[in-house]
């Protein structure tokens, strides 16, 4: 970009692009910014590069998204990336299938385990194999969380006090048999 096609900014604008290089998080947005700024300021694009550890094209890049775009064109751009594996129909399937325990499903388990999601998806919801930390991630954003069992007691012993005071003894060395039932 010639210095001639530049276009300065107003005294509006430049608090402005403060304010916003000050609060960005983004480190490329706070880099586009800054060489915005710069350049108003009368630096050569080479300086401005040099200042900002950056190369001339990159600046050139930065200044061209500024006149076609203003602030919005400052922002990054969303990237692309791969499609989800896993549909909403086959999450709502999942979703429903843990409003019930898993022996309802036919599988022979207590309590849901994210093995266990994802051997559902396969065999029932016609899901390609996905991690178990895709399941866990895709359920937590859809709002469940992970609850671990409860292990409790099934039946109280009711020699329990017995045992437990002839193994209190042997500890003392006074070597009592604990009876068996």
């Amino acid at each position: 970009m010639r210095r001639a096609d530049w276009v300065k900014l107003t005294e509006r604008q430049r608090l402005k692009l403060k304010t916003k290089i000050r609060r960005t998080r983004s480190a490329a947005k706070r880099r586009r910014l800054n060489a915005v700024a710069l350049y108003d300021a009368g630096r050569t694009m080479e300086q401005t590069a040099a200042t900002l550890g950056c190369c001339v094209g990159t600046v050139s890049l930065d200044l061209a998204r500024w006149r076609r775009e203003g602030f919005a064109g400052m922002a990054p751009k969303p990237r692309g990336g791969s499609e989800p594996k896993l549909s909403e129909t086959q999450l709502e399937a999942l979703e429903q299938a843990l409003e019930s325990p898993p022996s309802a499903m036919g599988y022979r388990a207590g309590t849901w385990s994210l093995g266990l999601m994802v051997r559902f998806l396969t065999e029932q919801a016609a899901a390609p194999k996905v991690h178990l930390g895709t399941v866990g991630r895709r359920l937590i954003a859809r709002g469940w969380r992970r609850l671990r069992p409860r292990l409790g007691i099934v039946r109280r012993d009711p020699k329990r006090k017995e045992k437990l005071a002839a193994i209190e003894e042997g500890k003392r060395g006074r070597g009592q048999r604990i009876p068996t039932p």
